[in-house]
């Protein structure tokens, strides 16, 4: 069974800590010296699109610890979106299941699927994201039970909250002989900003099934 986990955190609060990122402009010249070009490019091109006042808000959200604790750890329903600050902020959560390829050189049984399932949390900002959670799991069925499990992983495939810091541990998966495969890892958050506040932890999870379904869950721990 193939296992890894990442952790993907910018160190926004020391920055902060020494006024170097208390405005959108200061804001943007960070993501281009922290972030690899093309996705940099597109972030900052977002930025720009929006009006001078958005802007503003745009960089006071992010600076504001409060409002982003309350965003971390808002409780959703699968598929549900929440929003704040009169729906400037949105909070949603996102699940598939798509077919994948695993090792074409080995002949398997055509009865055999092999699947991803993945749950995916999203933090956005007038529709720009600014925070992105995943947790994935590879497994294979033959429509009556699970017969593997082929990998896993936790990510934080975006994070551009000046005041979050946060770190993924625990990654296991389970279900071989059930219905179901699932993966969950747990998230650390941290705000740091005036100093160092913890926020808390949560578990997360997914499952995909042998009628490809997929979904997953937060847990506070």
């Amino acid at each position: 069974m193939l296992l890894s986990i990442s952790c993907f955190s910018f160190a926004f609060a020391d920055d902060i800590a020494k006024g170097k990122i208390t405005n959108i402009s200061s804001y943007m010249a960070w993501i281009k010296e922290n972030t690899n070009k093309e996705e940099a490019s597109k972030f900052v091109e977002q930025i720009k699109s929006l009006p001078l006042d958005k802007q503003e808000k745009f960089i006071s959200y992010l600076n504001n610890a409060d409002l982003m604790a309350k965003a971390l750890t808002e409780k959703l329903e699968p598929g549900e979106t929440k929003y704040l600050e009169n729906g400037d902020i949105s909070i949603m959560l996102n699940e598939t299941n798509q077919n994948i390829k695993f090792n074409p050189l080995i002949k398997s049984n055509l009865a055999i699927q092999y699947r991803r399932a993945t749950y995916t949390k999203y933090i956005e900002i007038f529709g720009i994201a600014i925070l992105e959670n995943v947790v994935w799991v590879d497994y294979s069925h033959d429509g009556n039970s699970i017969l593997g499990i082929q990998g896993c992983d936790a990510v934080t495939t975006r994070n551009f909250i000046p005041v979050l810091s946060l770190s993924w541990s625990g990654l296991h998966s389970w279900g071989i002989g059930g219905t179901r495969a699932y993966a969950s890892a747990d998230i650390t958050f941290s705000v740091l900003y005036q100093g160092s506040v913890t926020l808390g932890a949560s578990e997360i999870g997914v499952w995909g099934d042998i009628n490809n379904r997929a979904d997953g869950w937060i847990k506070k721990l």
